[in-house]
């Protein structure tokens, strides 16, 4: 990983031992990359990247790991019932929208070391960095890791409201329905609906992705910015009709 600095612009609260430096706390990259390579390991391929999909005992193994690293920053963690790990600071001023960091460290079959999880990793770097130079924040802080987010997006739809029941009881890739696998990583499938956040629980949600067009790499350009995503619809078509030639079918 090259540089990487995290800057951090709300409402601070910089103790005076760190103010007199003229500095703000600035992520190591060097503690990104080891945690993120000891995340690989869980569920990892001979090709080098990982096969952690959703629910797997790989997945289970990555997500304690993810837990130990969110206390050792500080967070207070708890898994709510869509199975979304919750790592949370509070901040200076109670009742304030929570601002919201993370990512999710299931993979697809076969996929890489990095997509999710320096989500995961640069959202508790901060948390930490906050942690060990005990610097206050006007708002509370979270830091997310959604459930089975490559398979089915069941944590982040049940976080908005917007999950299919149906969609619980699809096989997922680790051969158990979504809804024991919910259940296998701290969920309750059955009050999954208690997961969703209300309008104005959030301020903002944050997430530090890899860039996956090589763009970036190409042009030498350390970090871009998001300004929009391509949306992505599936329909199912059905077409009546019987084969023939071109041209020749009466009408």
């Amino acid at each position: 990983m090259g540089p990487v600095v995290i800057s951090l612009v709300f409402g601070l609260a910089i103790p005076a031992t760190v103010a007199n430096e003229a500095t703000v706390p600035t992520a190591s990259p060097k503690r990104m990359e080891e945690r993120i390579q000891a995340l690989s390991r869980f569920g990892a391929n001979p090709e080098g990247g990982v096969s952690r999909v959703a629910f797997s005992e790989a997945d289970i193994g990555g997500r304690e790991y993810v837990k130990g690293l969110m206390r050792e920053a500080g967070l207070a963690v708890r898994v709510d019932t869509a199975g979304n790990i919750i790592g949370r600071r509070e901040g200076r001023e109670p009742g304030l929208p929570a601002i919201m960091f993370g990512s999710h460290i299931d993979s697809v079959p076969g996929g890489g070391n990095y997509d999710g999880d320096v989500g995961v990793i640069g959202g508790i770097e901060v948390a930490q960095l906050l942690h060990e130079n005990k610097v206050e924040t006007r708002y509370p802080l979270e830091v997310a890791v959604f459930t089975d987010e490559e398979g089915g997006l069941i944590g982040s739809l049940a976080m908005v409201d917007r999950l299919d029941s149906a969609a619980l009881d699809q096989i997922s890739h680790s051969g158990m329905t979504r809804r024991d696998g919910v259940r296998a990583v701290g969920g309750d499938p059955e009050r999954i609906h208690l997961a969703r956040r209300k309008p104005g629980d959030l301020e903002a949600f944050i997430e530090l992705h890899i860039e996956q067009g090589a763009f970036l790499h190409r042009d030498r350009i350390d970090i871009g910015v998001v300004e929009g995503i391509v949306g992505i619809r599936l329909w199912e078509v059905v077409v009546e009709g019987v084969a023939n030639h071109a041209g020749t079918r009466p009408p």
